[in-house]
């Protein structure tokens, strides 16, 4: 596959997702399948005519976004790699490539690794490549041979295939991007090397990937080994999260360290604050991945169970706030994005500590050393990317009913500071929610400008941050 930025045609889509079906399911069963996914119905013998032309004269009027959610409904019902490597070419691989140089140098790196996949089979290792092991091999002058009975003569048996031959023989230099970055991410894994043998590997890889804006970055650790995954060079917060301290609905978290050398703290009021200290995957910190901690932590049976107490819990911190703007961000972002994303939802974790100051404000005085703790919204995504969403009231700049200078500034200088720690920062005023309406009984309701206000936000946000369809 190329390594080009133009962005195919969208018939050529069309035509991988025909080819896609054409070879998924049979003639007989087209109807039904392409009716499942959405297509408008149509008889057998149609479909045992031409099972290509069957799908492309129902898909022939899809435009960009429709053509796209099409295609990810068809990769998450059947097994189809040919269109999942389209996809993923065309979407969350489009723009930042790896060049074919680099991935020669990778190869090169790779030839003097001795066994490439360490202690796992290479079978095993080679297939996050090369799935079907089972086409054609083009390696020897044998009629008929594959892919697999190429590899077990020559790399397995005779060993006169190096490294780097059995990788481009699998398809290492003309692969989807994604296949490429699956095959680094392998070797590295704790299965393969561990140690040393890992991190010299790693530091290796990385002096060449960095070259086109990539890196092997931790996402996680199997049985205290570090996990790596391929992240953005140059975006994101550097490091890894190790403590998040969310949802304070009482007062302020009093912490201490249980473990100072592990970094493992605990909490000594009942401030009804969490901790979540979990790694987070490469694709940030997902609901599904809190609401899984959350039934762990409070020992439920079920998921739905976990996710109805978690979110409770949650949306008391936020009430607690007596912020209708907080409410309306939080009770929309929900509402509507649950829905759409499903088990793609960036947790939006409210309430959060991003600084933490061990000692009460009385206590400081006038020699504070922090000027803002909590943050009213932190969404953690992919990439290392951290955004912290604010919501202001009268507070962030007034005393009272007179205006702060000084107040202010304070809240610009620290933004500047979380900017260039890479986190992103967007504030609403609280002005904007002009239909937020407290009831009696003290709860709100969100009417549809502040609702459209905050979907129309958080889709522009999603759509910056992932060049896949989020949903």
């Amino acid at each position: 596959m190329a390594n080009t930025n133009r962005t195919p045609p969208l018939e050529t889509l069309r035509e991988a997702i025909a080819d896609a079906l054409w070879g998924a399911v049979s003639a007989p069963s087209l109807p039904a399948a392409c009716v499942a996914l959405g297509l408008r119905d149509g008889d057998s013998s149609e479909a045992m005519n031409s099972k290509r032309k069957y799908v492309r004269t129902r898909i022939t009027t899809f435009k960009g976004p429709d053509l796209l959610a099409l295609a990810h409904r068809v990769i998450e019902e059947y097994d189809v790699p040919d269109l999942a490597d389209f996809v993923s070419e065309l979407t969350t691989h489009s723009q930042h490539r790896v060049t074919d140089l680099t991935r020669r140098a990778v190869l090169t790196e790779l030839n003097s690794v001795g066994e490439l996949f360490g202690d796992l089979p290479v079978w095993d290792g080679i297939a996050v490549l090369s799935p079907n092991l089972e086409k054609p091999s083009f390696y020897s002058d044998r009629f008929y041979a594959t892919l697999r009975e190429d590899i077990q003569r020559h790399y397995v048996e005779d060993n006169d295939l190096s490294n780097y031959q059995l990788l481009e023989l699998c398809g290492a230099l003309t692969s989807s991007q994604q296949r490429f970055f699956n095959l680094l991410e392998k070797v590295v894994d704790p299965v393969c090397r561990r140690g040393q043998d890992q991190e010299l590997l790693v530091q290796a890889l990385n002096k060449l990937l960095i070259a086109d804006g990539f890196a092997l970055s931790v996402t996680g650790e199997i049985s205290r080994h570090p996990q790596y995954g391929i992240v953005r060079a140059e975006s994101g917060v550097a490091g890894s999260p190790k403590n998040l301290i969310f949802a304070s609905v009482n007062c302020k978290p009093d912490l201490y360290f249980a473990d100072a050398i592990n970094n493992d703290i605990a909490i000594a009021n009942d401030s009804d604050a969490l901790i979540y200290d979990r790694p987070l995957s490469a694709s940030g910190l997902l609901w599904t991945s809190l609401a899984d901690w959350w039934r762990e932590r409070e020992r439920h049976d079920d998921r739905d169970t976990a996710n109805k107490t978690l979110y409770q819990h949650l949306l008391a911190a936020v009430s607690a706030a007596n912020s209708p703007g907080e409410f309306a961000v939080f009770k929309t972002y929900y509402a509507y994005f649950a829905q759409k994303m499903g088990e793609k939802l960036p947790a939006l974790i409210p309430q959060v500590y991003l600084h933490y100051d061990p000692r009460a404000a009385v206590e400081r005085g006038k020699n504070r050393v922090l000027p803002r703790q909590r943050m009213d919204f932190l969404l953690l995504l992919e990439h290392s990317t951290r955004v912290v969403v604010e919501v202001d009231g009268q507070h962030h700049f007034a005393n009272g009913e007179v205006a702060s200078p000084r107040r202010y500034a304070e809240m610009a200088a620290e933004d500047r500071r979380l900017r260039l720690q890479g986190y992103e920062v967007y504030r609403f005023g609280a002005a904007e929610f002009v239909d937020v309406q407290r009831k009696d009984d003290g709860r709100y309701i969100v009417g549809p400008v502040s609702t459209q206000l905050i979907v129309n936000f958080f889709e522009k946000l999603f759509a910056r941050h992932t060049t896949r369809e989020p949903y």
